[in-house]
């Protein structure tokens, strides 16, 4: 027998299971870890009234709702000047009630080219625009246009926002109304096309470094008043680390992951 088909031979020989009664289970090492996400409840935040920048210009999206005249009025109150840009009737057809002196921008279509012109507009007869704030509706004909079109904004908005900032805080906020619990409630049943605001909040606020960005879940149940007010509350918070929170009748809450051990999960 050849050199090599010996050494083949014994080799299978003594590997080989067959014949034997010995049975080895084969040894898995990893370091994978296996986590959990659950809400951690949060206090009030503290209230920080940072001077306004020079260019104190808020675009306001309006949801159809009685929240968008709620919000209005309070930001006018603090001194900001609240343009509220309203979609075309193709996605909604239900417009918010405005407070006096607040003004609106009415889109005519959701093409980049007529936004690129509104922005401009508004620019040169506002001044440039410091916050934004997208209250996102709770019933949209197209939701998925509506979505696609405020990643457009966030796209336009960039330039504004970066020279804002450079004079003080300025602001890209999204108002969603999943279940005021980040969609860990389970009692109201949401569209899974709104969650995508949480991600392009997160990713811009990687992106755009001297930006203040904030995703905030409300829950349906809150009146229009208790709504804007929590979005007060989150505009002023000194603290920017937070990117995501959620308000709903168990209070102001936000996501942790806590370790969730495989074995401990199995028992």
């Amino acid at each position: 027998m050849p050199s090599f088909w010996r050494c083949s031979y014994r080799w299978l020989k003594k590997n080989s299971c067959v014949g034997s009664d010995r049975q080895e289970e084969p040894s898995l090492t990893h370091n994978i870890q296996r986590y959990q996400v659950k809400l951690l409840p949060l206090p009030t935040p503290d209230y920080w009234d940072f001077p306004l920048p020079p260019c104190r210009t808020c675009l306001l999206t309006d949801d159809g709702s009685l929240k968008t005249g709620e919000l209005a009025q309070f930001l006018t109150k603090t001194g900001w000047q609240v343009l509220v840009l309203t979609f075309p009737q193709s996605l909604f057809t239900s417009v918010s009630s405005l407070p006096a002196g607040v003004r609106r921008v009415v889109l005519q279509d959701l093409t980049e080219k007529h936004l690129q012109r509104q922005l401009t507009t508004i620019a040169d007869t506002y001044g440039g625009i410091s916050a934004f704030i997208h209250l996102h509706p709770v019933i949209c004909q197209s939701e998925k246009a509506l979505l696609k079109y405020v990643f457009l904004l966030a796209k336009h908005l960039k330039s504004f926002l970066d020279r804002a900032s450079l004079q003080g805080r300025s602001c890209f906020f999204t108002v969603a109304s999943l279940d005021g619990e980040l969609g860990l409630g389970k009692t109201i049943d949401f569209s899974a096309l709104t969650g995508g605001l949480f991600g392009l909040t997160k990713t811009l606020n990687l992106e755009w470094k001297n930006v203040f960005c904030r995703a905030i879940d409300l829950s349906p149940k809150l009146t229009s008043e208790q709504a804007a007010q929590a979005i007060i509350n989150e505009f002023h918070d000194p603290n920017a680390l937070m990117v995501e929170v959620g308000y709903s009748d168990r209070g102001r809450v936000s996501l942790i992951c806590e370790p969730a051990p495989l074995r401990s999960a199995i028992k």
